[in-house]
C-alpha cells in the first residue's frame, strides 16, 4: 500500500510538471519582462515621490512666515521689510501657477489663479497702510489679520500648485 501511494505521488508530481507547457528560456523570459515592468513602476514611484517631496519643502519653508524672527519682531521696519519679502515671493509662486496652468485649464482654477493674485494685492495694500499703533497691537487688529492672511495665503498656494500638477496629469499623492 505504501508503494502505490509513493508510487501516486511520483506520478501526480511528473504530470504537475509537465502540465506547465513554457520552456525554461520562455520562463526566463517572461521574468525578465516581470522585472522591467516593475522596474518602470518603481523608476516612476520614485520620481512622484521626488516631485512630492520638493513641493512640500517648498511649502514648509512658505509656512513659516508666522513663526519667522520678523513676523514676531517689535521694530516696524524689520517687519514691514520682512513681510514685503514674502510678499514678492508669494508673488513669484503666483506667477509659477500660473505659467504652469494649462490654457485648457477649468474656469473654476482659474478663477482660483486670479483670488490667489486679488488676495496678495490686498495683503500689499493691508502691510502698506498699517500704522505704528497697529502694529504694536501684535494679538488684535490689522497686524494679527495681515499675518493670518499671510498663512491662508501661503496654505492658498500650495493647493493651486497641487491643482496645477493634477491638471498637468501628474500624480501626486497629497498628505
Amino acid at each position: 500500500m505504501k508503494n502505490i501511494i509513493s508510487i501516486a505521488l511520483i506520478v501526480a508530481t511528473v504530470f504537475h510538471v509537465q502540465a506547465d507547457e513554457k520552456s525554461i528560456p520562455e520562463k526566463i523570459r517572461d521574468k525578465a519582462e516581470a522585472v522591467v515592468e516593475k522596474t518602470k513602476e518603481i523608476t516612476q514611484d520614485t520620481k512622484d515621490a521626488i516631485k512630492r517631496s520638493a513641493r512640500k519643502t517648498d511649502r514648509t519653508v512658505r509656512a513659516t512666515w508666522c513663526k519667522t524672527k520678523e513676523c514676531l519682531s517689535d521694530d516696524m521696519p524689520i517687519y514691514r521689510g520682512a513681510a514685503t519679502t514674502t510678499l514678492a515671493d508669494l508673488a513669484r509662486e503666483i506667477a509659477d501657477v500660473k505659467s504652469q496652468t494649462p490654457a485648457d485649464a477649468p474656469l473654476y482654477f482659474r478663477t482660483r489663479i486670479q483670488s490667489l493674485t486679488e488676495q496678495l494685492e490686498l495683503l500689499t495694500n493691508r502691510l502698506s497702510i498699517l500704522s505704528l499703533e497697529q502694529f504694536q497691537a501684535r494679538t488684535t487688529g490689522p497686524r494679527i489679520d495681515f499675518d493670518l492672511c499671510v498663512a491662508d495665503l501661503e496654505q492658498a498656494i500650495g493647493q493651486a500648485e497641487n491643482g496645477t500638477a493634477v491638471l498637468n496629469g501628474s500624480i501626486l499623492v497629497l498628505k
